[in-house]
């Protein structure tokens, strides 16, 4: 069994949710009685806007990388670096857009950061 995949997947896990804590530590507490402040509406948008160019980049890398055995035509290595950085940017928007420290976003931003990961080392992976 190869363990990149799942070192990758550990290793974003890593970033995202020590993103999320630091953010939520340096953010200003909230005073009693009121409610945390409810993220802007446009951060829905670039966040989805984010996850789209990152899946499809790395869908494309996945796609050429799996192709290049037998065709012998490689992506430019500066896709990579870009599914690297688009991926990165996936991984720490939550903390960025203010998403609460309590256990269930903690948890689904895991699941989330986890598939990232895994996905990402697969793209590169697969380059021959």
């Amino acid at each position: 069994m190869n363990p990149v995949p799942l070192l990758s997947a550990l290793a974003c896990v890593t970033l995202a949710v020590g993103a999320l804590a630091l953010a939520h530590r340096v953010r200003p507490a909230v005073p009693d009685g009121e409610l945390p402040p409810e993220p802007h509406p446009v951060l829905s948008s670039i966040g989805s806007g984010l996850l789209s160019g990152f899946i499809l980049l790395t869908g494309f890398l996945v796609a050429t990388g799996w192709a290049a055995r037998t065709t012998g035509v490689l992506p430019p290595k500066g896709l990579y670096f870009a599914d690297i950085a688009a991926g990165t940017a996936v991984l720490l928007y939550p903390a960025l857009a203010g998403l609460p420290f309590t256990a269930r976003y903690t948890t689904a931003v895991v699941f989330f950061a986890a598939l990232v990961g895994y996905t990402m080392s697969l793209a590169v992976q697969l380059r021959p």
